[in-house]
């Protein structure tokens, strides 16, 4: 099937003007017709076209306004248009020009060299087309390429934070409700104080990040990470065993080395060392004080805590909502970030009764 012919169209008032363009180039192209600016501006809204000419004088009579449209539409960024004059010295040449006028055809027309000038700028601007549709397409594809390899990563990130669940915490669901809260907690901070430039990218990075906050607890012994409530507290050296979690789980993540590479290598990493370090410098492992401690890692601290406060765990009862909320707001858990506080007392109510009021007995 032949390929369907394109379109020129002419915007000229001079009937030898017209016959003279229209024998030159009906032989390849069809050939539109108008008579002022307003009717070629109506088949360039509703045609798909190689070309215009636009004679300068009907461009003046409408005192530009069909060329400052057009410009104002992107529309000759994508059309070539030539400008038809008499006068090489017209100021309306350097005006055209400016809206985007990509060049000027003087009258006596020679149409052996006109006809080779136009030809080649239609060309040039279908090569342009082409390249501009082929990088389009190529990056839409990268794009999406890259949205699913995300996507397969934070899957396998939420899969390996369940299934080390299971070793830690008798409660179930901790690291979707730690997700959870994070997300809460973080949209907050960045409605309240956009100082913490919290996008929407990053705060989805801090949430699937969230899921590994305990993966160091891979390489704690059970003896410790399960020690019941009857067996007493952790002696000092238990605990400076447990304490190393956070270290500990730097280590796995760094020992993937194509995830070091990801936007979510630095999330991950800073959330797993820092989310036991408290605001006054009195936490773990680096004893960091006010935010010294990454953002990420403080909204996941507070998130941790009051999970850990309001379910019982193998080391002590659960505590009710709100006894747990004064706890964290008192001090009693570490001290926190007064933002992050403020997000808290703003959404903790909330996330009470989606996540928890329907599965814990106070």
């Amino acid at each position: 099937m032949a390929q369907s012919r394109k379109s020129i169209l002419i915007i000229e008032d001079k009937k030898r003007n017209l016959i003279i363009l229209k024998e030159t180039f009906n032989k390849d192209y069809n050939i539109l017709e108008a008579r002022n600016g307003k009717d070629g501006l109506e088949q360039i809204n509703k045609t798909k076209l190689a070309a215009v000419f636009l004679d300068v004088a009907i461009l003046e009579s409408d005192d530009f306004s069909s060329l400052k449209e057009l410009s104002q539409k992107d529309v000759l960024r994508s059309i070539p248009v030539f400008l038809i004059t008499a006068d090489i010295s017209d100021n309306a040449i350097s005006r055209a020009y400016s809206y985007g006028v990509v060049d000027v055809i003087l009258e006596p027309f020679n149409m052996l060299i006109i006809e080779r000038r136009v030809r080649n700028i239609i060309e040039l601007y279908e090569n342009r087309r082409q390249m501009e549709q082929l990088f389009n397409a190529q990056t839409e594809l990268i794009t999406n390429q890259n949205r699913e390899l995300r996507e397969k990563q934070w899957d396998i990130i939420e899969t390996l934070g369940g299934a080390l669940e299971s070793r830690d915490t008798e409660s179930g669901n901790h690291v979707f409700r730690i997700k959870k809260i994070t997300n809460t907690f973080a949209k907050e901070l960045a409605v309240i104080h956009p100082e913490y430039m919290l996008t929407t990218e990053k705060i989805d990075l801090i949430t699937h990040a969230s899921t590994l906050h305990d993966v160091g607890k891979i390489a704690i012994p059970d003896s410790i990470l399960k020690k019941p409530e009857s067996a007493g507290r952790l002696t000092k050296e238990e605990f400076e065993i447990m304490k190393t979690h956070t270290t500990e789980g730097c280590k796995v993540i760094n020992s993937i080395p194509s995830f070091r590479t990801t936007k979510l290598y630095p999330y991950c990493y800073d959330i797993c060392r820092n989310h036991h370090e408290r605001w006054d410098g009195s936490g773990y492992p680096d004893s960091l004080k006010g935010n010294e401690i990454p953002i990420a890692a403080q909204i996941v601290s507070v998130a941790d805590v009051y999970d850990a406060l309001i379910n019982k765990r193998v080391y002590k009862p659960a505590f009710t909502h709100k006894k747990s909320c004064e706890m964290i707001i008192n001090g009693e858990s570490g001290a926190f970030n007064p933002d992050i506080l403020e997000c808290f007392k703003n959404t903790i109510d909330d996330i009470y009764e989606t996540y928890y009021e329907n599965i814990i007995e106070n």
